[in-house]
């Protein structure tokens, strides 16, 4: 496994165990959802923020990140993010 797919991996596993908190059904398919769609608030948004910087040991824009629309937002932002470490 590339160093870039554990990273994505690692993502992935970390914004699904967050959307499972609310709703265990859900599954990959959703991380393409809108945030708005998910159930996921404000302080959700800021915890996974967080989560995805202790998993990656890299420091993220909070500001940057809280007005991302899709989850997939997330994944790109912190996979550039940890490549750049």
């Amino acid at each position: 496994m590339s160093e870039i797919s554990d990273i994505e991996s690692r993502i992935t596993d970390t914004m699904l165990a967050k959307l499972r908190e609310r709703d265990p059904s859900l599954g990959p398919d959703d991380l393409t959802r809108p945030v708005a769609d998910l159930d996921l608030d404000s302080l959700d948004l800021v915890e996974l923020h967080q989560q995805l910087e202790r998993e990656l040991q890299v420091k993220g824009d909070l500001q940057e990140t809280a007005g991302f629309a899709f989850l997939d937002d997330f994944s790109n932002y912190f996979v550039k993010l940890a490549n750049r470490e």
